[in-house]
């Protein structure tokens, strides 16, 4: 029987899954989609043709993510890697937040606020994988 932490780590990988799947279509299948999302993190662009075409090779890498964020869903024990690979991206992205914020209140207008919230957001998320697969190992009687 799986523990409830199991199935925690599980709804949470499947999150993440359909998060990126949904994301890596948008980017790909819609224009206006990219800027919807800009808007959620508070980004101010200049949408260019180029730009929207650069979007685009970025959603094919969600659409991939995605897909290992399912595989590792369907078990996340077998498929640790694939979940500190997540540990992994979901860190630089909140460090990335951290160390070149200037930058991305220059280049993007994000508030430093919103900025750091996004940034701990990641790093929470991170912090949350860790923990629950550790917890899942100790439970299976695996090591992690």
């Amino acid at each position: 029987m799986k523990s409830k932490t199991f199935s925690i780590l599980q709804v949470f990988l499947w999150g993440v899954c359909a998060f990126h799947v949904i994301v890596g279509i948008g980017l790909n299948v819609s224009a206006s989609f990219p800027q919807t999302v800009a808007e959620y993190y508070g980004a101010q662009v200049a949408w260019t043709p180029e730009l929207l075409y650069i979007v685009k090779p970025v959603g094919a890498f969600m659409l991939a993510l995605g897909a290992l964020a399912g595989v590792a869903a369907r078990d996340p024990l077998a498929h640790r890697a694939i979940v500190y690979g997540f540990v992994m991206l979901f860190t630089m992205r909140g460090l990335q937040r951290i160390v070149f914020q200037n930058e991305i209140g220059t280049a993007l207008g994000i508030e430093s606020g919103r900025n750091i919230g996004n940034a701990l957001v990641f790093l929470l998320m991170a912090a949350a994988l860790v923990f629950l697969l550790r917890a899942v190992g100790r439970s299976a009687g695996a090591t992690t």
